[in-house]
């Protein structure tokens, strides 16, 4: 087989992965999926169902030194399960160097411009594939139930005003008069206009029935687990597959969240993540569920209204990868939420899940084609932002195969910048 005319793989079914499918499959580009999960079990279907348009990186100033308070408190929004390991005391050390503010503001302009391209590719996307994922692209809140967070939360808006963000600010009675679902002890909300909430299961299926029905191949389950990079001198020539079968491409797009890392090792390049493990519970049979999503500032968790359910979803839990359930942080997820809304203990949960955010300790994404790999195009390192900019993403994977070089470059993006391996 010709060389161009070998499909490029796709490592990861994510909605980085199904977005770059879909850029390339319009380009005229041949490529295949691979991952080793069923695609519905993803993060990118787990997630909050939150586009933060603007999104602010996990880098904030002072955010590392709250962290120490919170680390050893099992319900607190940062729980880090304490263990020996090398890489992960270089990652939290490397995380506190860039909890700056100026580090916090160019990577804030960075992912505001991002945002605004991610907006209109999800638009463009939801009009193709004609997706029905109770999309309401009415804002978001962040709600408050003390006076002096909401007077802190509203401070926040002059970060994202130069890039073109718009909010205002709602106190407890105008919240309450356009929203019946919370509460009388919130003092109110600051509400940003700019973007979408949406069930995120319904999004990844009906694009993932999209591509199939464009011809796109999808492999998933443990027969399409990868198992290496496949490697010629300084090339990436393909992958082999942990049943041991060989599959040559092209180029190779490794988009596999937190599984990334060892994958890319295999090739010589370092991508120092840790997993961080998010939760969701949803809640049915509620006579008041808030029409606009959001955020309990407080507490760290969003709720998201999606068809006849609401789902609640947060925390970061930095932990080993496959070890249990922490089912008080899964129980947590309600019990934060009860002060900020009227009915939520008439609710039933209908579901639980639980799944792996990848953070990189600078707090941005890594995408790019790396120099000493070449074939290998890197974009993964989302951490919680990566179902808002998956479309985006998707695109500059595109460009990057087809044109050289992403519409949109930066440093802080650069899917090389932490070396090689060792």
């Amino acid at each position: 087989m010709k060389a161009r005319e070998r499909p490029v793989l796709i490592i990861g079914g994510g909605i980085i992965g199904l977005s770059a499918a879909r850029a390339l499959h319009r380009r005229g580009v041949p490529c295949t999926i691979l991952d080793q999960e069923p695609i519905r079990d993803g993060a990118s279907c787990g997630n909050a169902g939150l586009i933060v348009y603007g999104h602010p990186p996990l880098t904030r100033p002072g955010v590392s030194v709250q962290g120490l308070k919170w680390m050893f408190d099992r319900k607190s929004p940062l729980y880090i399960r304490p263990r020996l390991d090398g890489d992960l005391a270089r990652w939290l050390l490397t995380f506190h160097r860039h909890c700056r503010k100026p580090h916090f503001e160019a990577c804030l302009a960075v992912l505001a411009h991002l945002g605004w391209e991610t907006a209109r590719a999800f638009d463009e996307i939801l009009e193709d594939a004609a997706i029905d994922c109770d999309w309401r692209p009415t804002g978001w809140l962040d709600v408050c139930l003390e006076a002096k967070n909401l007077d802190a939360a509203e401070h926040e808006i002059d970060h994202l005003a130069p890039h073109g963000y718009t909010a205002e600010r709602l106190d407890g009675d105008a919240l309450r008069s356009t929203d019946a679902a919370f509460g009388e002890a919130v003092a109110g909300a600051i509400r940003w206009n700019q973007s979408a909430t949406m069930d995120p299961m319904a999004f990844m299926a009906g694009l993932r029935r999209s591509l199939v029905a464009d011809g796109v191949t999808i492999r998933e389950g443990t027969d399409a687990g990868v198992e290496r990079l496949l490697v010629e001198h300084d090339r990436v020539v393909g992958v082999v597959l942990a049943t041991g079968e060989v599959l040559h491409a092209d180029r190779v797009v490794l988009a596999a969240g937190t599984w990334s890392g060892p994958l890319a090792a295999t090739a010589g390049v370092d991508v120092p993540m840790q997993a961080a493990r998010g939760y969701h519970r949803e809640l049915t049979g509620l006579s008041n569920v808030p029409s606009v999503g959001g955020v309990f500032r407080e507490t760290f968790i969003a709720f998201t209204p999606m068809f006849d359910r609401l789902r609640l979803a947060g925390t970061l839990e930095i932990t080993d990868l496959g070890r249990p359930w922490t089912r008080s942080r899964l129980e947590n997820l309600t019990r934060a939420a009860r002060p900020y809304l009227e009915d939520l203990e008439a609710g039933e949960v209908t579901a639980e899940w639980a799944g792996y955010r990848p953070c990189t300790p600078d707090g941005m994404p890594m995408i790019g084609e790396i120099p000493w790999a070449r074939g290998l195009v890197v974009a993964t390192g989302h951490a919680m932002m990566g179902m808002t900019l998956g479309p985006i993403t998707g695109r500059l994977v595109a460009e990057i195969l087809c044109d050289g070089a992403p519409s949109i470059e930066s440093p802080l993006l650069d899917a090389a910048r932490f070396g090689r391996v060792g």
